[in-house]
């Protein structure tokens, strides 16, 4: 044939034996690129068209994105038995056709992604097409290749003896890579579960898995290994996996990186970019591969940028994790622009370019994974470390506090010794004081005597804390309400009323009084409208607040409510603190206001309470015009009361 003689001459013929059954072919076949799409077998063979199949320099034929189809030629020999096989060991290609002349009649073989399982003799990760056989004299073959992603054809000639040295090409780098992400994947995991802060976790993983689709099962064409629907669905839309791993991506920088507080306006534009690539992904479902590749491409050099500005931010501010997420991007971007130099022929496109992705992939993954190691292990140091300053700031104190409870102690006896001959009421005040500030600090004392002996266990450190603070916090109030007592019956607290807007001052008391009731299980609720102005002393005001809600905590049972609210009457305003406590009898309850007495009782939790905070309420109440009321009824609750001059403020 005249047209065989003229390629024959431009290009020449690859010797396939049974000693080199495996030759890649690219540098030794013609290549031309029909930009028109258009051209047939009969154009191309044409006589004067056989100098426009030029070589490739690189092992591998790359072209870029592109519509256009593009043509390989080759010649070949063989004088075995074996079966010759063309192999193209990347998966994304949409159409190949292979034409050749078998006893002088034109062979046609069509195979592609779009018939993924036809005209493929071996399931690989790519293509196989059989040849004749030659017999020993040259033969010729003719590929017409098209697809809507980046033309990459690593073209090898082999016999079916030299099949198995097209394996470690094709699969060693995909399964070292499917072994890191597998590890990484189930490791980090186990990390979720394990440690409260899961949101890094999260977005790490999903960025995980949607590189790995992307990666194992589109790039490296693992997809023909799953059912023929998946499989085609995968090589159809598998690259908007791409626009999916960093959707996860940024969202994970942000957490990682901590950006609402280190980078605020780089978060802003993260969550955008976030908004955006659904755009991309649509483009993907709708069918517009080249709007995706475009789209991502461009996501794919600038997100890792904007990630490693976060970073040098959150490194400046002295967040040491971000030096390893700096190296972990700073690997992917090397390898990105590497293999992008490679498309555009600036460097040699050979197997292991071809393989820099996924190995530019598993260095990233690996690094972000040490990253939030390296972060979860700085938070346990900062956690221990704290911990061991509170211990020892808190056996400071503990003596400190021993000697100042000794010297108030010592106050106290003596004020009670110069208070003897006062009435009963006075007398029981100070059986009272006693109980109050005597049984915390004969809790004190052993507390302190187990520290000593260093008997007291790491777990039980914290509780040993919240104890010495709740006994802390019982002396201090109760010191305060015999100081405020003291300064009413000396007639030395002056009531000076004024317009208080009450809303803001029970939101703070509620707020002072949160962490306790949150320790015991109690909701604290705020029922009053936000412009309440009353006539009342804002000191005295507050003082009654905190002692009926401080008492509303003790009395109320774990999961019970507190609320503090308001209801109109009479050009007044009554304010209440109610609880969901066990409630008491009527008469029980008013005895608790009996002037000049202290009633005892029980609380849901905490021992036994006193009346002295009670008949400070009572004092101050009055002296701002109301009276304290209280109503309870066993098995539903208490709720103390009383009203004051009060207005909406417009």
């Amino acid at each position: 044939m005249l047209v065989g003689a003229l390629g024959a001459a431009a290009t020449p013929v690859i010797p396939l034996s049974d000693d080199a059954p495996f030759l890649r072919i690219a540098t030794q076949c013609g290549w031309f690129v029909d930009s028109s799409a258009r051209l047939t077998m009969g154009d191309v063979t044409r006589p004067d068209f056989a100098a426009r199949f030029q070589p490739v320099r690189h092992e591998i034929g790359a072209f870029g994105k592109t519509y256009a189809a593009v043509w390989a030629y080759g010649s070949y020999t063989y004088s075995g038995t074996d079966k010759v096989y063309l192999l193209i060991d990347f998966a994304n290609i949409d159409s190949i056709t292979l034409f050749y002349y078998d006893k002088g009649a034109l062979k046609t073989v069509h195979s592609g992604s779009h018939t993924l399982l036809k005209n493929k003799p071996h399931n690989i990760p790519g293509f196989s097409l059989e040849l004749p056989a030659t017999g020993g004299q040259p033969k010729e073959f003719w590929l017409r290749i098209r697809t809507g992603n980046a033309v990459i054809v690593p073209l090898t000639i082999t016999t079916g003896a030299g099949l198995p040295q097209s394996f470690p090409g094709m699969f060693l780098v995909g399964i070292l890579y499917a072994g890191v992400v597998l590890a990484m994947f189930l490791y980090n995991l186990t990390l979720a579960i394990w440690i409260r802060d899961r949101a890094a976790y999260l977005y790490y993983l999903g960025y995980l898995f949607f590189l790995a689709v992307f990666i194992l099962l589109y790039l490296l064409g693992f997809h023909v290994y799953l059912r023929q629907t998946l499989s085609s669905w995968i090589n159809q839309y598998g690259i908007g996996a791409v626009a999916v791993s960093y959707m996860f991506a940024l969202q994970f920088s942000i957490s990682f990186l901590h950006g609402k507080e280190y980078a605020p306006r780089l978060t802003r534009v993260f969550n955008v970019l976030t908004w955006l690539l659904l755009i991309t992904v649509a483009c993907c479902l709708a069918g517009w591969r080249r709007a995706t590749i475009y789209q991502e491409e461009a996501i794919c050099l600038i997100a890792p940028i904007l990630f490693i500005g976060m970073a040098i931010k959150a490194w400046q501010i002295n967040y040491k994790p971000a030096i390893v997420f700096i190296i972990a991007w700073g690997a992917l971007i090397v390898s990105i622009v590497l293999f992008a130099l490679t498309n555009m022929g600036v460097l040699p496109y050979g197997r292991w370019t071809f393989h820099l992705l996924p190995i530019g992939s598993a260095i990233e993954v690996v690094m972000l994974s040490k990253a939030l190691w390296y972060r979860y292990a700085l938070k346990e140091k900062a956690r221990r470390t704290k911990q061991e300053i509170q211990i020892q700031s808190a056996a400071e104190q503990n003596t400190l506090l021993e000697q100042k409870v000794s010297e108030r102690t010592y106050e106290l006896q003596k004020a009670l010794e110069q208070l003897e001959g006062h009435n009963q009421a006075q007398d029981k005040m100070l059986n009272i004081i006693a109980h109050d500030i005597r049984s915390p600090l004969n809790n004190l004392s052993g507390f302190l005597e187990l520290a000593e002996k260093k008997v007291v266990e790491a777990g039980q450190i914290q509780q040993f804390v919240q104890v010495l603070r709740r006994n802390i916090s019982q002396i201090g109030k109760t010191m305060n309400n015999l100081l405020n007592w003291s300064l009413v019956h000396k007639n030395l607290i002056e009531t000076v009323p004024s317009e208080v807007m009450l809303s803001p001052v029970t939101r703070q008391i509620m707020d002072t009084y949160r962490f306790s009731a949150e320790e015991k299980g109690v909701n604290l609720k705020k029922n009053m409208p936000e412009e309440l102005v009353v006539i009342a002393d804002s000191h005295q005001l507050e003082l009654v607040l905190r002692n009926l809600l401080d008492n509303a905590i003790k009395f109320t049972p774990r999961n019970g409510t507190i609320t503090i609210g308001c209801r109109p009457k009479n050009g007044h305003v009554v304010i209440y603190v109610s609880d969901t406590g066990h409630g008491m009898l009527q008469e029980e309850a008013e005895k608790l206001l009996h002037r000049s007495s202290f009633h005892t009782t029980g609380s849901s939790s905490n021992g036994k309470g006193t009346g002295l905070g009670l008949q400070l309420c009572k004092e101050f109440v009055a002296s701002n015009g109301g009276v304290l009321q209280v109503k309870s009824v066993p098995g539903e609750g208490t709720e103390f009361y009383f009203s004051l001059p009060g207005k909406l403020q417009l």
